[in-house]
Parts: C-alpha cells; structure tokens; sequence
C-alpha cells in the first residue's frame, strides 16, 4: 500500500492498519511485514517521497486489488542492521551504513531501494518501540566503477 508524503502525518501508521486488516482478512498477516523507503527524504522534497507498507504473499496467483499492488522484487543482496528501540536508531543505523560501513565494504547501492523488515507485526511493540531489521541492497561495483 503506497503512502504519499509519509514523514510528516500519521499516514504510515494508518496504511500499516489499513494492510494489516485487510492482510489478516486473507490469511496473509503472519507473513514478513515490510516497509519500503523509495526516497531519500534528505535529498528529495518530503511532499515528494513515497512509502510501501507491505507483507509478503507465497502465492503466484495473487492479484493487486484497490489500494493493495503487487510488487515482485528480484532476488538481491542486502546489508542489514537490526534494532530495537526508538524510531531515532533507524536513521542513525542508516546513516551508519551509508557514512561509515558502504565506502569500506567494496560494495555500492543497487538500484532498489532501502527496506525495513519488521521483526513480528508493525508497531507490534507500539509506537515508540520499534524492532526491525533495516536494509541496504547492494552489488559489487562494475567495470569502471568504484567503491570508493
């Protein structure tokens, strides 16, 4: 489920409500909750970036419906940091894997974008407490490119 201008407003958490209903009224709400951050809200204008809230479906038939798309990701490699506690740790986690451990990994960013992997439900711990793995896909540079 997109989420316009997510940083500002309570529309993530409304979204996570909104998928959460319509996931468990599938049988879908005990998978793999996901959220994906499309845009840097440090570099692109807040009113610009978008949010997915979304669970994974093992089902090849699903169809989107409504406001609930499908999006097929393909197979990837990732740089993961867990936390648990405030919403503050996640940037800080981000900011650390981009300032410090991506110009010493010999790996760049790939071409999709960052996620968080929620560990159990969304704001299963409520709203200040967060427990979540967040990721980085990366690749190894190609010819001409560098790490550095």
């Amino acid at each position: 489920m997109r989420v316009l201008d997510p940083y500002h407003s309570d529309a993530v958490i409304g979204a996570c409500h909104a998928m959460l209903k319509w996931a468990d009224e599938r049988g879908y709400g005990d998978g793999q909750w996901l959220g994906y951050m499309w845009e840097d809200p440090e570099i692109v204008a807040l009113k610009d970036c978008r949010y997915d809230v979304a669970v994974e479906v093992d089902d090849p038939d699903f169809r989107a419906e409504g406001e609930v798309g499908r999006y097929d990701f393909p197979a990837m490699r990732v740089a993961e940091v867990t936390l648990r506690g405030n919403i503050e740790l996640e940037q800080r986690a981000l900011d650390w894997i981009f300032g410090t451990w991506l110009p010493r990994s010999g790996f760049v960013p790939d071409d999709q974008p960052c996620f968080e992997a929620w560990i159990g439900r969304p704001f299963a711990h409520g709203y200040e407490h967060f427990e979540l793995h967040c990721h980085l896909p990366v690749k190894r540079p190609g010819p001409g490119l560098s790490a550095n």
